[in-house]
């Protein structure tokens, strides 16, 4: 069971294992003195996940301690280095060459800490003997000890980077900075995460260090280092020759989901990099590896005497509204898990390094009528009513050693309401089906529309919740929908079906397309390619991840999903084509893609609003191309987004040709022209040369009109350097493309203007189609 993880299940019980931590000294149960010594090589016990002792010598393999032989190692050109009192080591010599990183299976559990599901150790014994400074432009040390999230190096035609990396990182030279720290990386698995997948602590940007010197690895000899993780509080500790250097609770939750989107194997010693030659020395370990081990259990203790465990951090509460991060703030406590109304609640408290037997007491403040804290630091019962959604307290527990320790908590306390916000598009006339969800609330849920209409043709299940049927009319169909459980408390929402045309419903290929994406491409993920065959049109991704295709309610297939930082784009493989800027759409064209924003907010800590996105075209950063369809919220009057396009002719530049911008030109209802939810929605732009007439519209509806902007007529004579991109707005050219000189382009990475969220079909036509 994953502690503190917040999933609400509807009448469930919650529960928290006792957690007892390893004291110096003081041997337990769970661990023993034997499987918590590093000074020595260690022996496989109930605890093990996977061991490699690299004890081979020889050969081009290595093999799991546990024998399980689905977990065999294997290089092009194993190195076998030998070390005193350990036997053989792993050795890794290269820098330019992948040769020697030991690679093993894909996808497997055991690799990707599956059944680490209360806490985690990976550790190894490391010597690093590599140069200082060789993480690219970043002039970093970044030395991979093993993992499969391996930032892209790979790039498997099969799926996406995913689960963890250890790694050791610092600066330009030994004395720079702390030296080499042991660091980590989780990913998580990508789909329906805009974009809290990423978990990632680089040394300069959250230090958590605890004062232990030396902090990180300064010479060339043997050193021990470990990271360790606990579900229950998010908390990482990393060690160095078991010390705890680093006590780190970031701002981003881990979830192990990571089965269906990982593709890449597990490596040690480096990664195995699809290009040949290999990325020069990023990332690649040089020096000694041995003793490499997976525990499921945190081994090593991570305080000196009582201390009570925590809750996972208000930045981790995704589920706490914020009402409750104010309050914990404001009054400096942590989360537990939220009560609901008439549902068994249990959650047993835990502490650090106890000494003998803990007796817990409730300290200061008062629990919820119905719940109660018992000596064995069990807090249960059932909430029947409250005063306050927020209930503060403070605990104290004691061992018999006679160490105290208090620790202050807030519950929220939640009502049965309905999870499902919004809905995906329905298509006239073709079969939809959707279960509305709830959150605390008890089964059996019986539900019914309280007031408005559903659409023609679909209908609601009272016992399942469940939307079906076929759509007779497009139009949208608003009305309030009410649940009422098994404690007969009823929770209402309003809820609106857009039901689309069906020529929407399928973007295809006919006599008209000029080129289409459909991002379906099977055998390789490193490219998108149109779907008529012209070569000449093929995208690539822009930097290392091209694998972040993800099926969405909405529409059948997997599409890209962007963060909005410009690392996930793609362009194509050269600039200037006819196709790719609407020269051979002599008299009219269609511009048209399928597009789900992300959400309000982008790209890394949910920092920056998304207000600008942009979706296809030969226009970048330095405003030297043709053209861009894209979507903003600027000058919005409700914080909506909607589509728009900028045009450049050798004269003259047509910016913001846009409903908010130009609002002379709506038409219709102006609410009717924005997107205010994170579904799919189409967007489409078209012109006429001959009545120098631009049209877009959303959802199939005609949301903006203009004649002549500017007094101007467009002309497409722009002579320019672009790539056509999707998503990302690049800057001049792209990351796997070169300049005139054959040198290679960085990204736009976490640059101005990029789409946050998905892109789907792309089709450009010679004809106006709406």
């Amino acid at each position: 069971m994953l502690c503190l993880e917040r999933r609400c299940v509807v009448g469930a019980v919650i529960t928290l294992g006792v957690l007892c931590f390893l004291v110096p000294g003081r041997p337990t149960p769970a661990r023993g003195d034997e499987g918590s010594d590093w000074s020595k090589p260690f022996t496989p016990d109930e605890h093990t996940v996977v061991l490699y002792h690299f004890a081979e010598g020889k050969g081009n393999e290595t093999h799991d301690a546990c024998g399980d032989g689905k977990l065999t190692l294997r290089a092009k050109e194993a190195l076998w280095g030998s070390r005193p009192g350990f036997g053989t080591t792993a050795r890794f010599a290269r820098i330019d060459d992948d040769a020697n990183v030991l690679a093993g299976p894909i996808n497997n559990p055991k690799l990707m800490l599956k059944p680490c599901t209360r806490e985690w150790t990976v550790e190894a014994w490391v010597r690093y003997t590599g140069p200082w400074g060789g993480f690219g432009h970043v002039g970093k040390t970044y030395a991979h000890i093993a993992g499969q999230s391996e930032d892209g190096y790979y790039l498997s035609h099969t799926g996406g980077r995913g689960g963890f990396q250890i790694v050791l990182r610092g600066g330009r030279t030994p004395e720079a900075g702390h030296g080499l720290l042991p660091t980590a990386r989780y990913e998580g698995n990508i789909a329906g995460k805009d974009p809290q997948h990423d978990v990632f602590f680089p040394p300069s940007i959250v230090p958590g260090f605890t004062g232990k010197e030396p902090a990180g690895i300064r010479d060339d000899q043997w050193h021990h280092v470990a990271w360790q993780f606990r579900y229950r509080d998010q908390t990482h500790f990393f060690f160095v020759d078991g010390n705890l250097v680093r006590r780190i609770q970031p701002f981003r939750k881990i979830v192990n989901d990571t089965d269906e989107n990982v593709g890449v194997p597990f490596m040690v010693g480096g990664f195995v990099c699809w290009n040949d030659p290999p990325w020069p020395g990023r990332g690649n370990f040089v020096g000694e590896i041995d003793e490499l081990r997976i525990s499921d259990i945190m081994r090593y203790p991570v305080a000196d005497q009582l201390s009570i465990i925590g809750g996972p951090g208000f930045t981790l509460c995704d589920a706490y509204p914020s009402e409750y991060l104010r309050a914990g703030h404001r009054f400096g406590k942590e989360a537990l898990p939220f009560a609901a109304l008439n549902i068994p609640y249990r959650v047993e408290l835990a502490v650090d390094a106890p000494d003998g037997a803990v007796k817990w007491e409730l300290n200061d403040g008062r629990l919820a009528k119905g719940l109660e804290l018992r000596e064995d630091g069990v807090l249960h019962g059932t909430v029947r009513n409250y005063v306050h959604r927020i209930i503060h307290f403070t605990v104290r527990a004691v061992d018999e050693g006679g160490h105290t320790d208090s620790h202050a908590f807030i519950i929220g306390i939640e009502e049965g309401k309905i999870a499902t916000e919004v809905l995906p598009p329905l298509f006239v006339g073709k079969h939809y089906q959707y279960e509305l969800e709830t959150k605390y609330m008890v089964d059996p849920v019986k539900w019914k529309v309280a007031s408005g209409k559903l659409p023609a043709g679909i209908v609601l299940d009272e016992t399942s919740g469940e939307l079906t049927g076929v759509p007779v009319d497009r139009g949208t169909g608003e009305f309030w929908v009410t649940a009422t459980d098994a404690n007969n408390r009823s929770a209402t929402q309003d809820l609106a079906i857009r039901v689309l045309p069906a020529e929407l419903e399928r973007i295809h290929a006919d006599k008209n397309t000029v080129f289409l994406y459909d991002w379906q491409d099977k055998e390789d993920v490193l490219y998108a390619k149109d779907a008529l065959g012209d070569e000449a049109l093929t995208l690539t991704c822009t930097s290392l991840c091209p694998d972040r295709r993800v099926a969405w309610p909405g529409r059948e297939g997997r599409f890209p999903q962007d963060t909005g930082h410009g690392e996930h784009g793609w362009v194509s493989l050269k600039a200037k084509n006819d196709k790719h800027n609407l020269r051979t759409c002599k008299k009219e064209w269609t511009v048209e893609a399928w597009i789900r924003p992300g959400g309000p907010v982008q790209a890394f800590g949910d920092t920056k609003p998304f207000d600008f996105g942009h979706i296809c075209g030969t226009y970048d950063t330095t405003e030297s191309g043709v053209w861009e369809l894209y979507i903003s919220d600027h000058d919005s009057p409700d914080g909506s987004w909607a589509p728009g396009v900028h045009f450049q002719s050798a004269d003259h530049t047509w910016k913001d040709l846009h409903p908010w911008k130009r609002s002379e030109g709506i038409v219709g209802n102006k609410e009717d022209a924005g997107i205010r939810d994170n579904q799919w929605h189409h967007v489409a732009w078209q012109y006429s040369s001959e009545e120098d007439l631009h049209q877009l519209f959303l959802d199939g509806r005609l949301i903006w009109r203009m004649h002549n902007p500017d007094g101007i007529k467009l002309v497409n004579n722009r002579q320019h350097k672009a790539q056509f991109s999707v998503s990302t707005r690049i800057d001049r050219y792209a990351y796997w493309c070169t300049d005139e000189e054959g040198r290679h382009r960085h990204p736009n990475y976490r640059g101005w203007g990029n789409f946050f969220g998905q892109i789907g079909e792309i089709r450009i036509s010679d004809a106006r189609r709406y």
